[in-house]
């Protein structure tokens, strides 16, 4: 897969979430199946992801350095996956923080979650809000 596909990909998957209001986008090709995308994103509620993935599709999808930052309309956080080497895990440096309400911050493994998987949970996270 060409980076420009996986690019196309996160867009149209971004598009068809109609839970998003707003959406910054920038996306930065360094080599045929080599990038970068940066993102802020709005949804409905408050609720603010910011994205950051270095990506390389070649022979598949891997994720080389990401970050998925999601917080409340107060600015609260409410989840972050990262692969930041700061915590020991069964799968280092794969790691997700949950930020449970009035429990403090808990460090979980967790795998590189997909766009998909990421915009299913804030989805999931708006539901219990309301």
């Amino acid at each position: 897969m060409l980076i420009e596909e996986y690019f196309l990909h996160v867009e149209q998957t971004l598009a068809s979430c109609p839970q998003i209001e707003q959406m910054t986008l920038t996306k930065e090709k360094r080599a045929p199946h080599i990038g970068f995308v940066k993102g802020e994103i709005a949804f409905s509620g408050g609720i603010r992801l910011f994205l950051m993935e270095f990506v390389r599709t070649e022979p598949r999808v891997v994720k080389t350095k990401y970050r998925y930052h999601c917080q409340d309309a107060n600015g609260n956080p409410l989840f972050r996956y990262d692969n930041a080497p700061h915590h020991e895990t069964d799968i280092f440096p794969h790691h997700k923080h949950a930020f449970p309400p009035s429990a403090g911050e808990r460090i979980t493994a967790a795998h590189p979650p997909s766009i998909e998987d990421i915009l299913n949970e804030i989805v999931q996270l708006a539901a219990k809000e309301r």
